[in-house]
Formats: C-alpha cells, sequence, structure tokens
C-alpha cells in the first residue's frame, strides 16, 4: 500500500515492509514500521478481489486494535486511452473493541463495537495521471461528529502522477517519480479535513523487489501542544483504550517525514 489509499487493482502476492505507515497521509503506526501483504486474483469479465493486511497502533483511532484488514472487489476495462477501475472498498480493525467512549464538544466520538469503514470508489487513469475519487457510505472509520451526526458521505479525492525515468540509465535504469495530492473531506467535522502530497522516486530492482523512498506532508490539524483546548483531531496517543482514553506518547500525525519502504511482488 502506498501512504494513501490503494489504486486498487492486482494480482499475485505483495508483501511490504514500510518504515512508518501513512494512510491518506495519516500516521497509522506511530512512526513505527510496518509489515504489510496484499492478495489478490483477476477474475473473468474483468472483476477482482483481494485483501490487504498492515499492523497499526491502537492510538490511531482504533482503541485496543493492532491490525488493519482491507477487503475489496472491483471492475477495470479500458476505454480508448481511459483506464477505468470502480469498486467497494471495506476495512476492519480486527480486536478493537470500542465501549463508553468518552465524547467531546470539539472531538469526534466512535461508535460502539469493532471500528470499520465502507467506501465505494472509481478511479480513471490516462497516461502518467490517476483521479480516484472515494466516498464513504458508513461512518468514516466509525467516527460520529461532536454533535453525533453521522460522518457518512466523507470523501477522499487522490490525483496521483507516475513518471518512469527512461533516461535515468544509471543503477541499470528501472527509476520512477510519482507526484501526489490529496483532500480528505470529513462530513459534519470540518476540523477533520485536510490536504495532503506526497513526492517519491522508486527504484525497481528485478522482477520481484522494488524500492520507494517519498516525502510525506499535510495540513491536518495535529498540534499536540493546543489539543487540550482545540480541535486538533490528528494528534494521536500512541495507544487508545476502549473509552478514547490516550497512553504513551503523543505525535502530530500528520506531520512531515520522509518513508521507506522495500517491497517484494510475485514471489
Amino acid at each position: 500500500m502506498i501512504y494513501y489509499r490503494k489504486t486498487l487493482f492486482g494480482s499475485g502476492p505483495k508483501l511490504t515492509a514500510v518504515q512508518d505507515y501513512r494512510s491518506y497521509g495519516i500516521d497509522q503506526s506511530h512512526g513505527l514500521p510496518a509489515l504489510q501483504i496484499e492478495l489478490g486474483t483477476v477474475l473473468p469479465n474483468h472483476f477482482y478481489v483481494g485483501m490487504f493486511n498492515s499492523n497499526v497502533t491502537s492510538g490511531a483511532g482504533f482503541p485496543g486494535g493492532s491490525l488493519e484488514t482491507d477487503l475489496f472487489v472491483g471492475w477495470f476495462h479500458e476505454v480508448n486511452d481511459y483506464h477505468i477501475n470502480a469498486g467497494v472498498y471495506g476495512t476492519i480493525y480486527p480486536g478493537s473493541n470500542v465501549q463508553n467512549y468518552v465524547s467531546s464538544p470539539i472531538y469526534p466520538s466512535i461508535t460502539s463495537g469493532m471500528v470499520h469503514n465502507g467506501d465505494v470508489f472509481v478511479a480513471v487513469r490516462k497516461g502518467p495521471i490517476t483521479i480516484q475519487e472515494n466516498l464513504t457510505f458508513t461512518n468514516f472509520s466509525s467516527y460520529k461528529s461532536p454533535t453525533g451526526a453521522t460522518t457518512a458521505g466523507s470523501s477522499y479525492t487522490n490525483i496521483t502522477g507516475a513518471f518512469p525515468m527512461s533516461t535515468w540509465t544509471w543503477a541499470n535504469g528501472g527509476w520512477s517519480l510519482m507526484a501526489h495530492t490529496g483532500y480528505q473531506f470529513f462530513n459534519h467535522y470540518s476540523a477533520g479535513s485536510y490536504f495532503d502530497w506526497q513526492l517519491g522516486i522508486s527504484k525497481q530492482i528485478d522482477r520481484t523487489w522494488s524500492v520507494n523512498l517519498s516525502y510525506i506532508q499535510t495540513n491536518a490539524r495535529g498540534n499536540c501542544n493546543v489539543a487540550a483546548t482545540s480541535a486538533q483531531p490528528y494528534c494521536y496517543a500512541k495507544y487508545q483504550n476502549a473509552n478514547g482514553t490516550g497512553t504513551g506518547s503523543n505525535i502530530n500525525a500528520g506531520g512531515p517525514t520522509a518513508v521507506l519502504s522495500i517491497t517484494a511482488t510475485n514471489f
């Protein structure tokens, strides 16, 4: 998984070791390494199914949970030079179990039970540019607004360019540049909306192995110095128990960082 949500198509296994897991630009592993595996298969008539797993830390909004599991089904097709990809994407956090979550007038609450999220998505790629839109049909990651309003209808817009650098022949070539920007709209909770952006370089070492180095930044509100008096929903504690009480060190989960990842595909 790249740090924002996947452009959801692939077949065969993919194993990634990442120095810090970012999703939509937001830290999911409290600055710690994550091991991720993605499995997928292509079905007849341009359909596909797959799943993705990664370790996370509970303080990223998953009380009691340490695992993310994503399940997806989609359809892809090419019309002229446009590559179309659409489907449904579900995320659950096994082990998370929210109970009696402490509410706040400036922070969202989490509904009881296992934290989950459901999206529909459509992506269109032409040449090196992909535009993708995800629309959440559940409460966004089980959150409700501080007033108790639903967060269904949240969305994420992703624009990504991937540019093979064929003239870079040093170290046997295989270099690519990537640029991305995205916008997370948090329905009924404006303090949770933000932009993120990324610049990256990758090296395809051989048929199996690749390495990626990216710079990631957001304007998400995560200033822990003022989190007690103003809405800073992306100030994350390392751990979070069932009622939302945080323990361990705090971080700005949307702060700037460089992320190194190593991926093995079709091994």
